[in-house]
């Protein structure tokens, strides 16, 4: 889909196969297209941009088109608006290409297809700019372009003495249309970003504060007002930011995150009660704090939760575990705790995924229903210690398919008092499993004759002639 400077110096091209990239260039670095990810990342970047015209609209996969009509000399005119634009980009790293010009169309072609990286179309020179650029940059697909190339017609100064009727008659009205847009002979509407609200409170004291207590006190005053906001528009958010501003202009900002979506007051004065107390020991208000900030970010849409007549203290327990959990995360880090998600996977071992709390990915679904999910209609339940990875044990069954008589597991000999099963599972053929995992499961819910249960299951099945083996994979409570 695209390479940097250095692969195209290389001699790399965007339409050839992986095979060839890497014989011309062995050290080359290979990602995955991710077109979400970079739609993300273009409408970031449309936003960074509303600081120049509220007018910006995107233009996937890797355009921006900003309304500067009556603006450009507040940045000291297009030549300095162009050059300061394109130096930020640089010093985010990204190249760029831009054109001004008195039409959406002129400036999306010049940019894209212009002899320089900044392009300045003069008033009413439009045409001029725009005829010796090539057909294909009037938004047209690479079929039309390929069929007037046929006939001669290469570039768009070729088209502009032509008559409208026979073009749209031979080629269809969409290359008319774009050719007129690009003139300004007919209008092109911009449809611009909306940014996102801006969830934030702020205090501004008559007399600067110069206690931690004090700003303690000032901080309840900020969070009713925020997320009462945020519970107005049915929003949560997982960061937040309070910005202490002294009267010298120093700002010391403290950073807060939360694993789920927040918009608790208490909860939210709770945790930067406790990051204030961290600041105990360097805290220095200076002259005094003249006005605090409290800005939340990373928002999305909460669901709201019904309160029932029988929660109780299932329902604070819960609480005040989403509490600890962003204690902990702002101590040591959201991405170092880790929480288990259900995977859609029939094999015990793979039925879990450990991601860290700041994954927002998956559902966190029932457990549960999950489980009763793989297993079907029939949910025998499964044990809540599960081993590392399965250990052989020695059995002797009565029958080659009935469930063991006796086992030992660890040097350690148990005879069975009950059994129940087999629960058969069969392996995940599509995922190219091991030797191991490509044979089929017979599993076994176990109690011996001293009240231990286990959880021990059959590799392979005898008409099969797979030579089975017994292992044993969890315990039972």
């Amino acid at each position: 889909m695209a390479a940097n400077r250095a692969a195209r110096r290389a001699g790399i091209l965007i339409d050839q196969t992986l095979a060839d990239a890497r014989a011309l260039c062995p050290v080359l670095k290979i990602a995955d297209h991710d077109p979400a990810a970079d739609q993300a990342a273009l409408e970031r970047l449309a936003l960074w941009c509303i600081r120049y015209t509220p007018w910006v609209a995107s233009q996937p996969p890797d355009g921006l088109c900003l309304d500067m009509t009556g603006g450009a000399h507040l940045f000291g005119g297009e030549a300095a608006l162009t050059q300061t634009l394109q130096d930020q980009l640089a010093r985010m790293g990204l190249a760029s290409r831009i054109a001004i010009a008195k039409t959406i169309g002129a400036a999306w072609a010049l940019a894209r297809h212009g002899t320089d990286s900044i392009t300045i179309a003069p008033d009413g020179q439009t045409a001029t700019a725009l005829a010796p650029l090539p057909v294909n940059a009037l938004r047209i697909t690479m079929q039309q372009a390929e069929r007037l190339e046929q006939v001669g017609l290469k570039t768009i100064g070729a088209l502009l003495g032509k008559p409208r009727a026979p073009l749209a008659a031979r080629y269809g009205m969409t290359l008319v249309n774009r050719l007129d847009q690009a003139l300004g002979q007919k209008g092109e509407t911009l449809s611009p970003i909306t940014a996102p609200p801006d969830y934030r409170t702020y205090l501004q004291f008559p007399e600067p504060l110069l206690l931690l207590d004090q700003i303690r006190q000032a901080l309840a005053r900020l969070a009713q007002p925020l997320c009462d906001t945020l519970r107005t528009d049915g929003i949560g958010a997982r960061a937040f930011t309070l910005s202490l501003y002294r009267v010298d202009g120093h700002v010391r900002t403290i950073p807060l995150r939360t694993g789920s979506l927040c918009r608790d007051t208490d909860h939210l004065c709770r945790l930067f009660a406790e990051a204030l107390n961290r600041l105990q020991e360097d805290y220095d208000a200076g002259f005094g704090i003249e006005h605090i900030v409290l800005n939340a970010f990373a928002t999305e849409t909460a669901r709201h939760r019904q309160p029932r007549l029988d929660d109780g203290p299932a329902t604070e327990d819960a609480a005040a575990f989403r509490l600890l959990l962003d204690r902990y995360g702002n101590r040591l880090g959201f991405e170092n705790i880790h929480r288990p998600l259900p995977q859609h996977s029939h094999i015990p071992e793979r039925a879990e995924q450990w991601r860290p709390l700041s994954y927002a990915g998956g559902k966190t679904e029932c457990w549960r229903d999950f489980v009763q999910h793989l297993q079907g209609g029939d949910f025998p339940g499964r044990p809540i210690i599960l081993l590392p990875r399965p250990e052989p044990v020695a059995a002797i069954a009565a029958v080659p398919d009935g469930p063991p008589l006796r086992f030992e597991w660890r040097r350690l000999e148990h005879r069975v008092h009950k059994a129940e099963g087999p629960e058969r599972i069969a392996p995940e053929w599509w995922g190219r499993p091991r030797a191991q995992a490509a044979l089929t499961r017979d599993y076994f819910r176990i109690e011996d004759v001293q009240g231990y249960r286990f959880w021990l299951f059959r590799l392979g099945l005898y008409e099969r002639g797979e030579n089975p083996r017994w292992f044993l994979h969890g315990i039972f409570s």
